[in-house]
């Protein structure tokens, strides 16, 4: 069983628009949450790639696109952060240790139990997600294991690439049919297991969470 994380495992202990806020008025910048809000999801979801390097640490790359998404939340809220570089890059710092810690992050009710009876099960759970590696800290400090987290950062490949599920099929030692995935992302998450030959359990919550994905792997591994 793969999971993906924020959105599956994981979301925001607060919203997002409203821990920018605080950050951007620590900074000197007063931006209601509203304005943040739409600034940041346009900003999020038209971001390129990271550019990753062929070899070696994908880390710093992951650093550097969230300073792009924060810096173009600013311009996008009618902020030059070049005029103020010293302060945009503090906040950004700001920004990046809070979302690190475990408590900015609250996970989904029906998680712990499904982990549980998983592994009560038998079944390999890894992790697989478009984040750095702040998330193995987030996860161990929320109390969730797994076989492996495979962020983005660790495998240099964002989903859909199936590169990032190719690497988790490796580590699961599985062949594709062998293996489902949840998700929230119909592209990142549907699309991206596809491409790999992995079934892809969409979360829909609350009329499908991870308890469904469960009870379908549970019914697979029976077949």
């Amino acid at each position: 069983m793969l999971f993906d994380a924020a959105g599956t495992l994981i979301e925001p202990a607060e919203p997002v628009a409203e821990v920018y806020a605080r950050y951007f008025g620590g900074a000197g910048w007063q931006v209601p949450p509203a304005v943040i809000r739409a600034a940041f999801g346009e900003v999020f979801s038209s971001a390129p790639t990271p550019d990753y390097p062929p070899h070696g640490d994908g880390d710093p790359a992951e650093r550097a696109w969230w300073r792009e998404v924060v810096f173009g939340t600013l311009v996008a809220c009618g902020i030059d952060p070049r005029v103020e570089e010293a302060r945009a890059a503090a906040c950004f710092e700001g920004l990046f240790r809070h979302y690190a810690a475990p408590a900015a992050w609250r996970v989904f009710p029906e998680v712990a139990g499904v982990l549980e009876d998983a592994r009560r099960a038998g079944l390999a759970t890894g992790v697989v997600s478009n984040f750095d590696r702040r998330l193995h800290g987030i996860l161990d400090g929320l109390g969730l294991s797994f076989g492996f987290v495979l962020t983005s950062a660790d495998a240099r490949a964002r989903k859909p690439d199936p590169a990032i599920f190719r690497e988790a099929l490796a580590r699961l030692g599985m062949a594709p049919g062998e293996v489902r995935h949840a998700g929230d992302s119909p592209a990142a998450d549907g699309g991206g297991a596809r491409g790999a030959g992995i079934e892809p359990y969409l979360v829909e919550r609350p009329a499908r969470d991870l308890r469904g994905f469960l009870a379908e792997a549970l019914a697979g591994r029976r077949k």
